[in-house]
């Protein structure tokens, strides 16, 4: 118990070494040096692909409606803050009546992308249903090719230990 106590130890100031080390060269190098490595999604598992459609799907649902919302404006000035509001509100109203048909076709294109993408999904799982059903087929019939040689094969022993009888003429 005492060596496991001491190996905890050991990683762990092990760990806090690593760490001085990574904010060494977040210092050396004035700029936070984590970012997001992404990997080809050819190497992803079944579970990772799972997850990643998962989640770009309920990403690309969130974002279907590409309109602002101009009840959701606000401002956190007390005094010029219902003034800015008011700005903010008629600015977007008009600016975005010019682009209005243009937002309407992005709105239609975001709704077939979204059912798309739905659309992927369940023919992914109906696919892989119906692949574990085809490979729960094949190896029942890998079983009973099994048997069938088995079978085979007792029958031809059995043919050979046969003596030819007075009908049975000999091979030539």
């Amino acid at each position: 118990m005492e060596e496991l106590a001491k190996e905890i130890q050991r990683l762990k100031e092990e760990l806090e070494g690593k760490k001085k080390e990574v904010d060494d060269l977040k210092k050396w190098i004035n700029r936070d040096i984590d970012r997001q490595f992404s990997s080809p999604i050819e190497e992803f598992s079944d579970r990772e692909l799972d997850t990643l459609i998962r989640d770009g799907l309920a990403v690309v649902l969130l974002h279907v409606e590409s309109k602002p919302d101009l009840r959701a404006i606000t401002s956190h000035r007390k005094t010029f803050g219902k003034p800015i509001v008011l700005l903010k509100r008629a600015l977007l109203e008009t600016t975005f009546r010019r682009i209005d048909s243009f937002l309407d076709h992005q709105f239609q294109f975001n709704q077939q992308i979204a059912a798309l993408c739905r659309a992927f999904l369940v023919r992914v799982q109906h696919n892989i249903e119906k692949m574990s059903r085809i490979e729960e087929r094949a190896s029942r019939w890998e079983e009973d090719l099994v048997i069938l040689k088995n079978k085979i094969d007792d029958l031809r022993s059995r043919l050979d230990r046969i003596e030819p009888g007075p009908t049975d003429h000999p091979p030539k």
